[in-house]
Order: C-alpha cells, then sequence, then structure tokens
C-alpha cells in the first residue's frame, strides 16, 4: 500500500539529524520500502495571490472574472468557471509561462494566456490537481487567510513527502506515528506522542453499543460528542491532508482523516440525530438489506456481510464505505464517533464482493484489510475527541468501549545467541536490548535468555524469528559479511516428469502442431457438449465454491472443452487448426485433495495441405484424417520411447464408435485417440472429420523405457509388403501385434502404408498394405529364411484375426 508521509508532520513526532535523503535511504534498507522523495516543483510563475474582485462574464453565464493581485503592483484579470471564489479569498496563481498540472490529462504543461469568450485571462487560479495536490479539479484551492501575497507558492506551501511502499506485514506504519517509531529506533533519537483527551469511561445515557458479531468485530468503541460546530478545518490540517493524498471536507470529516494518517486507526463519524434508537451495533446484515452509501449508490447487501447499524436499520458497511443516510451535514451538533477493530480477511471478501477493493476502496477500507492491532482504537478516539474539542468545539459527554475478548499480550522467549547464529554478525547482548528498546519493546535479560513483549501495535512478532529480524534490519543487513560459499554446490536436478513434458512439447511442435495455453476453470455447460447423448463426462467434476463467473466455475476434467473451443474459434478464419496443450486436469476424490493429472490433448480439424497455391497435379488439397492423428501419436510414443499396452476399448464416450480406440490399465484410462463423434462435433461447430487425442503423461513417463544405446546395423535388411485383407471391424492395430508376436527378433520394424477398400475385398472388407523390414544382427538372411519369417508371419495372420494375404 503507497502511503505518502509529509515531513513537516514527520518531525512533529520524531527528531530528525539527517538530510531527507539519507532517511530514506535508511528507511529503505530497514525493510521500510521508499518508492521516492516527492519534493515542490512549482516555479517562480506560481504565487499566492488575492482575489480584489469578481464580475460576472459579459459573454458567458457560467464564466467569472477575477482581478487577482499577486504583489508584482499590476492586478491580472483570469476568466474562471470556478464556483467557490469569493473576494478576499488567497488563492495560488500562474503566471503566463508557467508550468502546471493539466487537468484533463494529468501531464505537466505550461500556461498559455488565451481569450475565452472574447476576453484574454491573463493566467490562472489553480486546483489541487492543477498543482498536482491531489485528484480535486471541480474548484480552486483556497488557501490560508494569514498567508502573504505575491509569496513563492513554494516557499509557503511546499512541502516534502516520503512516498512509502508497505508491505501487509507492517500494518504499524500506516500512521506517521508509526513511520516516526521507526525513524526514531534507526536515528537513535526521540519519539514523541500525539497529545490525546483524557476521557470519562463513563457510558453516555443517549447512546448504545453493542457487538452481536464478536469474531468479525472484536472490538467496538465510541464517543458521543455534543455543542459540535462544522465549518473547515484549520489551513495547517488541510494543508497536511492534501500532501498526504486526501481532500479537506469539513472540519469533522478532516479530523477523522487525520487521525487515521497519523496513527493508522480509521474512524466514522454519525449524526447522533439520524440514529435511531441512539444504538450503534455491530452485527450481520439480514437477508435482502440494502443500503446507500456516501458514493450515491443503493447497494444490495450479501447475506452475511458486518454492519454499522443503529436499531433498525444498516447504517454503514463496516470499515469499508459509510451510508449517505447517517453523515454529517452543516447542522449537525451531535456526533456519534465509532472507532473499531475488525476482522481483516471479513473486510477483504466483503469488499471483494460489492467491487470496492484495491485503488477502486475507500482509505479505510485498505488499512482494515490488514491486521491493524484493537489496541489502536482507545489512542486514536482520544486523539480525535481532543482535536474535535480544540477545532470543533465539541464537548465529549462519554466514551463506551466494548472489548469482550481482549487480546493476550505476546511474549516471545528466545536465547541471544540466535540473533548472530541466525544473521551471520556479531551482535552482542547490550546491542540486541538496545534495538528492542529503542523500537518500544519490553525486553528482560536473565544470562543467554531474553524475554521480549512487543508493543501493542504489532500484530506481526509472534516467534523468536521474528525479534531476529527486527534486530537485523535496525542493526543493519549491510553489515551481514560477503563471503563465497564454501559448501559443496549441489547440482540442480529437473523433476524427470518435467523433462519428460519437455521432449513431449518438443516433439509436438517438430511435428508442426501448435501449442495452446488454456483456462483450467471452464464452464459446466461445455461438459454436457463432449458425449451425443447431452450426459456430463464427468458426473461429479470439481467445482469452485465462490467462482467470479459461470463460464469459469468449473476445474476441467478433460483438455477436450479448451481444446475444442480453440479450434471452433481458429477455424472461424482458418482452413486448418493442428492444436497441441499440455496441462493438468482436476479429478475430485472423496478423502483426499483433488487429483491433478497432467495431460497431452491434440485436436485436427480441417485441411491438412491448406495452401491451395502449392497445388499440383501430383499433389492437392486434401483433408485430416484418423491416419494423421495416428502418426502423431506414434510418432510422440516413439520419440520418448513409450509402448502402449494394456486393456483396449473400441467404445470411448464422444469419439466415432468405429474410428476411435482407448488404452487402459488398472481400471485408469491413460490414452484415447480417434474421430470425434460428429454429433459432438456438430455442437461445437466443427468439422465433422475432427480428431483428438488425450493422453496421460503421467503413465506414458512410467512406462517409458530407459535410453539405449544400440550399434548400427552390420548387415543388410529385407523388406517385404504384404497386403493383408480382414473385416471391416478389425482394427490395424490388432494386426501389428500380431506381425510383431510372429516375427520375432529378426522382425526390425512393421508400418502401414496404405488402406484400402473397394471391389477387390469385397463388401466388409479393408485392405492393409503393410511392410516388413527383417534383418538379422548375426548375419545375412537368406531368401529361404526371409521366406520363413514370412510364411509364419502370414499363418498367424490367418489364424489370430482372419486375414487372407491378397497377392
Amino acid at each position: 500500500m503507497l502511503i505518502k508521509v509529509p515531513l513537516s508532520w514527520l518531525r512533529e513526532y520524531v527528531e530528525i539529524n539527517v538530510g531527507v535523503d539519507e532517511l530514506a535511504l535508511k528507511l529503505h534498507m530497514s525493510s521500510t520500502e521508499v518508492k521516492g522523495v516527492e519534493r515542490p516543483w512549482w516555479d517562480d510563475r506560481i504565487r499566492t495571490a488575492r482575489v480584489e474582485k469578481l464580475a460576472k462574464h459579459p459573454n458567458a453565464d457560467k464564466l467569472l472574472l477575477a482581478t487577482v493581485d499577486f504583489g508584482a503592483g499590476n492586478p491580472k484579470t483570469v476568466v474562471t468557471g470556478a464556483t467557490n471564489l469569493h473576494e478576499g479569498a488567497i488563492v495560488p496563481y500562474a503566471d503566463e509561462g508557467a508550468t502546471i498540472i493539466d487537468g484533463h490529462t494529468g501531464e505537466r504543461a505550461t500556461l498559455r494566456g488565451k481569450p475565452m469568450r472574447g476576453i484574454k485571462s491573463e493566467g490562472m487560479v489553480l486546483s489541487q490537481k492543477e498543482l498536482g495536490l491531489g485528484e480535486d479539479h471541480e474548484g480552486i484551492y483556497i488557501l490560508d487567510p494569514k498567508l502573504p501575497v505575491g509569496a513563492l507558492l513554494r516557499e509557503v506551501l511546499g512541502e516534502t513527502v516520503l512516498a512509502l511502499e508497505l508491505q501487509p506485514n507492517r500494518p504499524d506504519c500506516l500512521g506517521i506515528v508509526g513511520v516516526a517509531r521507526e525513524v526514531a529506533a534507526l536515528l537513535g533519537t526521540s519519539l514523541w506522542e500525539p497529545p490525546v483527551e483524557r476521557l470519562d469511561p463513563s457510558a453516555p445515557k443517549d447512546l448504545d453499543v453493542r457487538i452481536e458479531d464478536q469474531r468479525a468485530c472484536p472490538r467496538f468503541a465510541a464517543a458521543l460528542l455534543t455543542g459540535v460546530r462544522i465549518g473547515p478545518s484549520p489551513a495547517w490540517m488541510q494543508t497536511r491532508l492534501v500532501a498526504a493524498g486526501m481532500r479537506p471536507i469539513d472540519n469533522v470529516v478532516d479530523i477523522t482523516n487525520y487521525v487515521m494518517l497519523e496513527l493508522g486507526q480509521p474512524l466514522h463519524a454519525y449524526d447522533r440525530r439520524r440514529l435511531r434508537g441512539g444504538a450503534l451495533v455491530a452485527r450481520q446484515a439480514r437477508r435482502g438489506e440494502s443500503l446507500r452509501t456516501l458514493d450515491s449508490m443503493d447497494r444490495v447487501l450479501p447475506e452475511g456481510t458486518l454492519v454499522i447499524a443503529d436499531a433498525e436499520r444498516a447504517l454503514g458497511i463496516a470499515g469499508i464505505l459509510g451510508g449517505e443516510d447517517s453523515e454529517i451535514r452543516e447542522d449537525t451538533t451531535t456526533v456519534a464517533l465509532e472507532c473499531a477493530s475488525f476482522e481483516p480477511r471479513g473486510i477483504g471478501r466483503t469488499a471483494t464482493k460489492l467491487g470496492l477493493q484495491g485503488s477502486s476502496g475507500s482509505a479505510a477500507a485498505r488499512r482494515f484489510s490488514w491486521e491493524l492491532s484493537p489496541e489502536l482504537v482507545p489512542i486514536a478516539l482520544a486523539r480525535a475527541c481532543r482535536l474535535l474539542r480544540e477545532h470543533a468545539g465539541a464537548k465529549v459527554e462519554g466514551v463506551v468501549d466494548r472489548y469482550p475478548n481482549p487480546r493476550p499480550r505476546v511474549n516471545v522467549r528466545m536465547r541471544f545467541s540466535d540473533v548472530p547464529r541466525v544473521m551471520g554478525i556479531d551482535i552482542d547482548h547490550g546491542e540486541t536490548l538496545d534495538i528492542l528498546r529503542r523500537l518500544q519493546f519490553t525486553a528482560a535479560a536473565d544470562g543467554d535468555t531474553l524475554v521480549a513483549t512487543p508493543p501493542v501495535v504489532r500484530t506481526d512478532i509472534a516467534i523468536a524469528e521474528d525479534i531476529v529480524e527486527e534486530v537485523g534490519r535496525i542493526a543493519g543487513y549491510d553489515r551481514l559479511p560477503t563471503r563465497i560459499p564454501d559448501g559443496p554446490l549441489p547440482l540442480a536436478e529437473r523433476h524427470r516428469l518435467e523433462e519428460f513434458r519437455e521432449r513431449a512439447r518438443d516433439g509436438l511442435a517438430g511435428f508442426g502442431l501448435q501449442e495452446i495455453v488454456s483456462y483450467s476453470l471452464v464452464d459446466p455447460a461445455w461438459l454436457v457438449r463432449l458425449t451425443a447423448d447431452g450426459s456430463c463426462i464427468a458426473p461429479e467434476p470439481l467445482r469452485v465454491v465462490n467462482p467470479t463467473t459461470v463460464s469459469q466455475s468449473v476445474a476441467r476434467p478433460t483438455l477436450r472443452p479448451s481444446l475444442l473451443d480453440t479450434a471452433r474459434r481458429n477455424l472461424r478464419n482458418r482452413s486448418s487448426v493442428a492444436i497441441f496443450e499440455i496441462a493438468p486436469i482436476y479429478l475430485p476424490r472423496r478423502a483426499d485433495l483433488p487429483e491433478e493429472r497432467w495431460t497431452i490433448g491434440i485436436v485436427l480439424a480441417g485441411n491438412a495441405q491448406p495452401v491451395k497455391e502449392g497445388e499440383t497435379w501430383l499433389v492437392g488439397e486434401r483433408r485430416f484424417d484418423v491416419r494423421d492423428l495416428q502418426g502423431i501419436v506414434l510418432g510422440l510414443a516413439e520419440l520418448l520411447d513409450v509402448e502402449s499396452s494394456g486393456d483396449r476399448s473400441a467404445n470411448v464416450p464422444g469419439l466415432h464408435p468405429g474410428r476411435s480406440i482407448g488404452f487402459g490399465h488398472g481400471g485408469r484410462t491413460y490414452l484415447v485417440a480417434g474421430q470425434l463423434d460428429p454429433r459432438v462435433a456438430e455442437m461445437w461447430e466443427l468439422p465433422a472429420e475432427t480428431f483428438i487425442a488425450e493422453i496421460d503423461l503421467a503413465v506414458w513417463h512410467e512406462s517409458s523405457r530407459p535410453p539405449r544405446v544400440t550399434a548400427p546395423p552390420r548387415f543388410p535388411a529385407a523388406l517385404r509388403d504384404l497386403a493383408v485383407v480382414v473385416d471391416e471391424a478389425t482394427p490395424y492395430g490388432d494386426i501389428e501385434r500380431e506381425i510383431q508376436a510372429a516375427g520375432g527378433k529378426d522382425l526390425e520394424s512393421v508400418s502401414l502404408l496404405d488402406l484400402y477398400r473397394g471391389q477387390q475385398t469385397g463388401a466388409g472388407k479393408k485392405s492393409f498394405a503393410v511392410r516388413l523390414v527383417l534383418r538379422s544382427a548375426t548375419g545375412t538372411l537368406g531368401e529361404p529364411d526371409v521366406e520363413r519369417l514370412v510364411k509364419r508371419v502370414t499363418g498367424r495372420l490367418q489364424h489370430a484375426v482372419g486375414a487372407t494375404i491378397r497377392a
């Protein structure tokens, strides 16, 4: 979280004896990240000026002519549309040629005088945005009336600001006082606390404070203040608020924001007259309850949302955004000032549901989403009451502080010797105690034993390592010695399955396929469109408990929907798709976490040779067929040295019944491949000839053979081609398996050359052209040897699959 720390404000609570750049470096090196140092950039043409006269523009109803004196002895006429100007106001004035912030683009620009409706504007009176002090661009920035006329603005208003990027483990630095505590520890200088009001603990009669959800709201306090006079806050307070990035509103609201920036604890002020029943209640929102918030939006509150309510209805979303009905108004005289501690995860969830997280959320919500200490509540309330008494004339009638289950103080017991052992630098007992006490820890020593109690605002300290970190960062990480590692350096070894995935990825890319990367969360409707009968391909898919959208509410149990959706979108503008994805799928398990299976998915659709300009009478356009998919799968298996075995199935859900195959082992299907069922293809707006394969990568990895070295063959090979006629239902895999079983060690390889259907095979028959490569490792195969092997192969085919060998 980015916070801005005006240096003059910081100096009010800590003695700073170094320059701003050195201070920024020390903070940065002690783990408080400094994003930058912002210095006044206004040039000599930007000065303070007094509005001497206001008149209507003769040619425009919404424009005014302001005569301003900026100390040069020659008043200038400025054309402006601002409605908050009045005669005698002290304002920032930019003469022609000055550098300002363009209120529309946000970029720095040079001011040029130009006519507006016939009258030239000789300069410009500036808003906060045009000075780079905030986002307010609606009105002119009205300055302290005590400022001298004609003074350089950078000298009277300029403020050096530290921009800090805080992390969630340091909520104690969300306020100026927390940063001052860090600076005091780093510099070893004095620290001063802001003055607070001494509050009467007696509860006021006209205010009832209750907690109905103690888990979501551990502490809830409120003060009743009467005699409040609404008006502008002091000029010094407005200047600090603007420098810290907040817009001044009125004295009551400004004081709550000021205390939030000072201590890190948000507060909220209510008009007591609008609290029905005189109650402030921290409770959960009721079903159907709604609220009009300060941003003028009507919001239906999700059931279970923590709200601050009166006796009848919700007044605000706790820790996030107040309600419009109970806000402070100009006629407010009695204020109920709320200060509470909320459970940060609940605040974060509610802000996300309502779209009020991150930069779109309030400054209070961003702070409450971190773990603020409940002990800040009475401190912030007392500080705000003090400022309201001084600057709004308020009188404190009483305070209610509900804290049913106080958080116990943390005591960390450790050894002094743990500090140098963990840090690797020599830090003695005395330095350790000094650093901890500078950080406002309570530390006690007994020999080598150290007992440290962090200040109440430090919710990030719990174990001995936290104490070591505190000592180390204040002592200085630059004290860590630089030395060459003296131990053996272990060789980095990649996980074997990861290497296997990379080999598969390289292989598929080498085959000409394009890799895709898709979301692992899919639309549940997609799973129904993967089967022809409309049944879900996964009866119990893994569902996301709180999905951002229905279209991403199920963890995919298969890669098919992602691949088919990608193919569908690509085929709108292309004639061919050959894609693959290697990614995990997710399968639920009854008594354990979901199973994550790495899977290879392949889809082919459209033209295998789509470039028509390359057609000749020898090579023409053709469509993908099952042999293309088979070649890719077999080629990948050969590349990875995998042998597919196990139970086979010709009926794969979602695939063509006669043109698909599945392999399984131990009840687990690890490979499916074939043509997509035409009815499924139609639902996905894909061609009927769409081919798909899915491979369980882990099973393939387990069945892969270790690399082996084979000497180059010494003897020639003999080639024999066979035309094997079988029934239409007989798959090629059966034929290849029988050939390999019959060929023995002298059969080097078998490959499919062609598939033929026609008059010569007869009805219900097909012919596979198969090539055998025969080679012996001990000598040249003679013709009798070759004929004997071929006869053995053909005999086995005739007996096992009823084949006929065609001449």
